[in-house]
């Protein structure tokens, strides 16, 4: 029995779409050499509503660059990236089986990629919100931005991936800091935390000193807390060593922002936020410190819930690390992407020597 002519037309039609799928698939991937072409490190930093950038250079000098204000797309999307219902497979993968059934997935991101588009809508927000803190960072230092590192709030659904195809996407190096253990993002709580000079070693050119250093860096724990006009998140954060950092347990609220201060009841339930971690732990820490990042940890009613949570709960006196603190992440980020490619530079010509 023939087809009507119509459906033999739409068979038509998806065979010849099938076909080029296939063969884009088919065709290898153009590698793009990137290179890193200067020594400062440029940091950004995700915030729930906003981003910024900071810059540091050999020198020593490290500089706040700009905030770029979040549009209504990126906020939606850090939202939608805080529920536990947006969780789903992805790199790095515990085991064959979950490669596997992440194929189809892989294969949508990796078509849309051979076609010059961003390997997801989610990866088209963040590109344009990078982009935009590379263009403030180019103008501010002079010249072309090349490699870059950036942290994240920790929330359950910004995966380390996405960052990946985002610089990808940019043709911006993307630094890396945890060789194995790929696609592992930097978290804000541990760029904040060496934003305020903390966790580092004090001479990172002497690689060896620097590394016996930081490797006896005392292990401690903070109460970690970001809080911004939209958004409050707070962990009970394990730290050494500003490459080192344990978060648990950890709640993110992208609701509970200074903004909505005039709400029944806000400021209870910014006390229960902030209490949250150390209540909910199944073991009692030995807090030593809160660490206190985000545009409005500032605001005097804030300090004034801070302080009856750390004296009743906490039981003691801690230390407050607050320095800069709507750009201390973007700083520490900044910082650590100096390191990383002093590193990488100094490799690279051994390598070329040897």
């Amino acid at each position: 029995m023939k087809l009507p002519s119509a459906a033999r037309y739409i068979w038509a039609v998806l065979l010849f779409i099938f076909t080029v799928w296939i063969l884009l698939l088919s065709f290898p991937k153009k590698q793009h050499q990137l290179s890193i072409t200067h020594e400062f490190g440029i940091g950004f930093d995700l915030s729930p509503s906003y981003a910024t950038v900071a810059v540091s250079y050999p020198n020593g000098s490290i500089q706040s660059i700009a905030r770029v204000e979040g549009n209504q797309s990126y906020r939606e999307m850090m939202l939608r990236l805080s529920l536990l219902s947006s969780q789903h497979l992805h790199q790095p993968y515990q085991d064959v089986g979950e490669a596997i059934r992440d194929s189809a997935r892989r294969t949508v991101r990796n078509t849309r990629k051979e076609l010059g588009l961003p390997s997801s809508r989610d990866v088209g927000i963040l590109s344009n919100m990078i982009n935009d803190l590379r263009d403030q960072a180019s103008i501010s230092v002079g010249e072309p931005i090349s490699a870059a590192a950036i942290s994240i709030p920790h929330l359950v659904a910004l995966y380390g991936e996405d960052l990946h195809d985002a610089f990808e996407y940019l043709s911006l190096v993307y630094l890396e800091f945890f060789p194995f253990s790929n696609f592992r993002p930097i978290h804000a709580s541990i760029a904040a935390y060496a934003g305020n000079g903390l966790g580092l070693c004090e001479d990172y050119r002497d690689i060896a000193t620097c590394e016996e250093e930081e490797l006896h860096i005392p292990p401690q724990f903070a109460l970690s807390v970001s809080y911004t006009h939209t958004s409050l998140t707070t962990s009970q954060a394990h730290i050494s060593n500003a490459y080192y950092l344990e978060e648990t347990p950890t709640l993110e609220d992208l609701r509970l922002g200074y903004d909505s201060r005039h709400e029944e009841s806000y400021w209870e339930a910014v006390r229960d936020a902030l209490q949250y971690p150390v209540v909910n732990s199944p073991v009692r820490r030995n807090i030593s410190m809160v660490l206190l990042f985000g545009d409005t940890t500032e605001r005097p009613r804030f300090r004034e819930v801070l302080e009856q949570v750390i004296d009743p709960v906490l039981g003691r006196d801690l230390d407050i690390i607050d320095q800069q603190p709507e750009f201390s992440a973007a700083i520490g980020t900044a910082e650590l992407a100096k390191r990383a490619i002093f590193r990488q530079l100094k490799e690279s010509n051994t390598a070329t020597e040897l």
